[in-house]
């Protein structure tokens, strides 16, 4: 075999530490390290990692962009056209050999993965390599998709004034080197692109995934989408809850029907229709048929709308159990094959059977899998009853990975027997939202001709009847008794009003 190229590794005073030989013959090439002693092939065991960065003699301005690539071929052809440019001895199976922090100090890098596989691993171990850097300000990565395992040398290769180089003669003197480097400037400040978010985590032997908190405010993360602003996202986690018989299912299918309409509820608005997926493990299919029927009007939605209900399972003996790894395969099996952007699971208590509802433990393989539906961006909103003292019902553990908890419950002059299906729509945790988008709603389910549809309005609806009782003269004390709220609440809500007429 012949020598094609040669090329010489120097620090950056130009001292000449060793070479790299390119060899050629008709079938073949080689590329052959000379780093021992008398001009010998090989490296030493003890070769300095510093010596191990073939381009350092051009990087001359760290304020200046320095481009990495993979290969000397590359590099040099860079210098050929006026950049600094380094690689590593070795390619990708020696890149951690480098000390990379020779570079420590540059402001700006770009790095140039060759269009393979090992490209990608060059690149990406560079950065893990130099992500650290005090100095830097910009990284970003140029890649050359021209073809498999193309490089920065194909793409001026394509170019039409360098069609006939064969990408090892130095570029310094070429007649088309002007023209030439005018091109690369345009292609690099046009197709510069930031550091993938894969190349941003350092990986763990157990496959867990770490980030800097400088990378996790650079990554792009996938857009969450609202689905029924202002308090349902895309893969957020939410329960719904109430004592029984307060209107918990009404209020979900409400919510379900105007997702996948891509209309509104109460103070509630859905952008656009999305699929939904509703799984009922209580009602009887014809009472869940005629509620929808009276919620809908009779129409059909825009988007999907899928039930699961009990009676109609006549393949199965069963509902599922996402308490068990077979029940949360079993519902996972659903939610692939209709693709909701939604799942409601009512109720809780019919569908988690596993464990004891009041032990943190038995809910942290629900939870677990909630987490894994977030992260494929379908929202999950659990319905569940509520507790003695009005709270929802078991471990609080539920709720440390929720986005929104939503309590319903009957407003303090609901009467009995006597008033329509009446609740106060309260939030007990809000994770994202701010103040304005969650007060209180008092909302109404009434039948009109044959229909039912929610009236409603926002606000402390308390708040409002103790001013209109003391603008009629009710005396304090009776206001606090009849609705259940100290006098000091009385006081602070008279204060708040400061002379603000409720109509």
């Amino acid at each position: 075999m012949r020598e094609v190229m040669r090329w010489h590794y120097k620090r950056q005073d130009g001292h000449i530490v060793g070479h790299v030989r390119r060899l050629e013959d008709d079938t073949a090439k080689q590329v052959i390290p000379y780093f021992n002693p008398g001009d010998g092939s090989g490296t030493p065991d003890d070769f300095p990692s510093r010596d191990r960065m073939f381009g350092l003699d051009t990087v001359s301005d760290f304020n200046q962009p320095i481009l990495i690539v993979e290969g000397e071929k590359c590099a040099a052809a860079l210098h050929g056209i006026g950049y600094q440019a380094v690689t590593s001895l070795g390619g990708c199976n020696q890149v951690s050999l480098a000390d990379w922090t020779v570079l420590d100090g540059a402001t700006e890098i770009y790095l140039f993965p060759d269009n393979d596989d090992a490209g990608e691993t060059y690149a990406r171990t560079i950065y893990q390599q130099i992500r650290n850097f005090q100095s830097l300000k910009i990284i970003r990565v140029l890649r050359f998709p021209i073809k498999p395992k193309a490089d920065i040398c194909d793409y001026l290769a394509s170019l039409g004034g360098l069609s006939d180089w064969d990408q090892l003669t130095p570029l310094h003197d070429h007649p088309n080197r002007a023209p030439a480097k005018r091109a690369f400037d345009a292609y690099l400040q046009s197709n510069l692109e930031p550091v993938p978010s894969a190349w941003r985590y350092i990986i763990t032997p157990h496959q867990h995934k770490l980030i800097s908190a400088n990378d996790f405010s650079e990554i792009i993360l996938p857009k969450r989408d609202k689905l029924l602003a202002p308090w349902l996202n895309e893969g957020s986690i939410n329960m719904i809850f109430a004592d029984r018989g307060i209107g918990k299912t009404f209020f979900g299918l409400s919510c379900a029907i105007a997702m996948a309409n891509g209309s509104n509820f109460l103070s509630y608005t859905a952008p656009c229709p999305v699929p939904v997926l509703y799984l009922d493990g209580e009602m009887q299919a014809t009472s869940m048929q005629h509620r929808l029927k009276l919620l809908t009007k009779g129409n059909r939605t825009v988007a999907p709308f899928h039930l699961f209900t009990p009676d109609c399972q006549d393949l199965t003996d069963h509902i599922p159990d996402v308490g068990e790894v077979s029940g949360r395969g079993e519902i996972d099996a659903l939610i692939d094959s209709v693709k909701p952007k939604a799942v409601f699971i009512d109720n809780i208590s019919t569908f988690v059977r596993t464990g004891s509802e009041n032990e943190a433990d038995s809910w942290a393989p629900v939870q677990e899998w909630a987490v894994q539906l977030r992260k494929r961006g379908i929202a999950v909103i659990f319905i569940h009853h509520a507790n003695k003292e009005g709270k929802q019902r078991g471990s609080h553990k539920k709720e440390d990975v929720m986005d929104v908890v939503i309590q319903l419950k009957r407003p303090s002059d609901f009467l009995q027997g006597t008033d329509d299906t009446r609740i106060t729509v309260h939030y007990t945790k809000s994770r994202h939202l701010n103040a304005a988008d969650t007060p209180d709603i008092e909302a109404t389910l009434k039948d009109v001709d044959g229909s039912l549809e929610w009236i409603w309005e926002a606000g402390d609806m308390d708040c409002k009847r103790a001013l209109m009782m003391l603008a009629g003269g009710t005396p304090m004390s009776e206001i606090a008794e009849e609705l259940g709220v100290s006098k000091s609440t009385i006081h602070r809500w008279k204060s708040k009003a400061n002379g603000t007429s409720y109509d």
